[in-house]
């Protein structure tokens, strides 16, 4: 099947739309959730002073002074991690659960998907990540003030090439392990596997926080990323959040695809394998969560 072609694909333009309205509406209630939590957490006693706000009062606090920082840290992890956990397992049925553009294209890059449906699930995740830190603003002003939108950005000991490398480093292990998650030629070896597979995907994005957050609040999704910038205006170093994810995945994606179907487990090469993208319910992509 092309990659350029939707008309192949099982149900057409509804399928299209259903997808698309599911990256939509989960990347938003994940960017409301996720970063709500940091937030709302600038509200905690000990945040607030280390915030500068004496009565916990964040009025008057400089944008920003609430960092996700370790004070937080595990409460911000679970947040982003459970959060995907649950969102993906709600979204797979519809696009495969992707909510996040690194994902995605990665998932092109290896013939997963169209580029149509790419194009449209990024889109889709654009907004959604827009809509979804619009309304954490809205839900909590002076908290999103404090916080600066929960907006990715290096701490003050961090350098480019430190927030670089780790947005890199983490989001090719995410992507990685999304593949192998998703994989459902690794599944007819481990039936139990595709049942795990969102969990999989929400522990390893709980670890990536683990290790990220104090340094540029941890990104490893530029959707996660743009909507609060938009939101927040704030741009300051944003390319890293862009660069380090795509390439990152991009890098994952392919060594995966070049790993798994060369590996006498999976059957030899992928072209003895009749494989063809385009067999999945949620569209033109083989793999779905």
């Amino acid at each position: 099947m092309g990659l350029l072609h939707e008309t192949k694909a099982p149900g057409g333009a509804w399928s299209l739309l259903a997808a698309g309205l599911a990256e939509f509406f989960c990347t938003a209630a994940f960017l409301f959730i996720a970063t709500g939590t940091v937030t709302s957490g600038c509200h905690t006693a000990d945040t607030a002073r280390q915030s500068g706000a004496t009565d916990q009062e964040l009025e008057t606090v400089e944008p920003g002074a609430c960092f996700l920082g370790s004070t937080n840290l595990l409460n911000i992890a679970m947040a982003f991690g459970l959060s995907i956990f649950v969102l993906v397992y709600a979204a797979a049925s519809f696009s495969g659960g992707h909510l996040n553009p690194a994902i995605t294209i990665a998932m092109f890059l290896t013939s997963r998907v169209s580029l149509v449906r790419a194009a449209v699930y990024i889109i889709c995740q654009l907004a959604g990540a827009i809509v979804g830190s619009a309304l954490v603003r809205a839900a909590d002003p002076n908290g999103f003030k404090a916080a600066l939108g929960a907006a990715n950005r290096l701490n003050t000991w961090a350098n480019v090439g430190t927030g670089l490398g780790v947005e890199l480093i983490l989001t090719a292990i995410f992507v990685f392990i999304v593949f192998a998650a998703v994989d459902k030629k690794r599944g007819a070896h481990s039936a139990h596997m595709p049942v795990l597979a969102p969990l999989a995907i929400g522990i390893v994005v709980f670890l990536c926080h683990l290790v990220a957050v104090p340094i540029d609040g941890c990104s490893v999704n530029p959707a996660r990323s743009f909507g609060t910038a938009v939101v927040a205006r704030t741009w300051a170093h944003h390319w890293i959040f862009w660069v380090g994810p795509i390439v990152g995945g991009a890098a994952a994606g392919l060594l995966y695809e070049a790993l798994a179907y060369r590996a006498p487990l999976f059957g030899g090469p992928v072209e003895e394998q009749g494989r063809e993208p385009g067999t999945s319910p949620a569209g033109p992509q083989e793999y779905t969560v």
